[in-house]
């Protein structure tokens, strides 16, 4: 599985359970290079932030690659989960607590 279909997977999901989904896609330079255009501290934001009734969930989506240092910084800064904003790191693997995450109002903290 590829990280895009793992994220539209995600995504579906999101909505199929009634939540709203942010994503900011790639695009390609001149020279050939994909890059995601962001300002500021934008570098390695969250893949999807979604938002359902006042609940908020930030989740970075990996399939087999390594947590970036930018992409922890911004979930160590994001965090910790609280009873209204999960934020997660998301492998194929978890998929029965993204399930349960999606599902739910509520999740533990």
């Amino acid at each position: 599985m590829t990280e895009a279909e793992f994220q539209t997977q995600v995504i579906d999901l999101a909505h199929l359970y009634g939540w709203r989904v942010a994503h900011f896609r790639p695009a390609m330079t001149k020279s050939g290079r994909w890059v995601t255009p962001v300002s500021a501290d934008g570098a390695g934001f969250p893949d999807l932030v979604m938002a359902r009734r006042g609940f908020k969930i930030f989740a970075e989506l990996k399939v087999g690659a390594k947590l970036e240092d930018e992409q922890r910084k911004w979930l160590d800064e994001l965090g910790p989960t609280t009873d209204r904003c999960l934020v997660v790191l998301w492998r194929p693997d978890d998929w029965p607590h993204i399930e349960a995450a999606l599902k739910h109002r509520r999740w533990g903290v």
